[in-house]
């Protein structure tokens, strides 16, 4: 299974800098697309890599918030 990424713009690497960690260099969060759907449980790779599920293709531009997923 391969994985996917997608480099995150600055507005949200800069949020997410200032984020504690979930653990050593990632943060797990919850993405909130602006077609209302929400991705639980996706892990942050050092602020700025958000990793992918296989099926899921999204792109920066459907991201409308991002913030840690308790």
């Amino acid at each position: 299974m391969e994985s996917k990424s997608l480099k995150l713009p600055d507005n949200f690497i800069e949020i997410l800098v200032n984020l504690p960690e979930s653990g050593m260099g990632y943060q797990i969060v919850k993405v909130i697309l602006k077609s209302g759907i929400v991705l639980h449980q996706h892990k942050v790779l050092n602020s700025e890599l958000l990793m992918l599920e296989e099926n899921e293709n999204i792109t920066e531009k459907d991201i409308e918030k991002i913030e840690l997923d308790n």
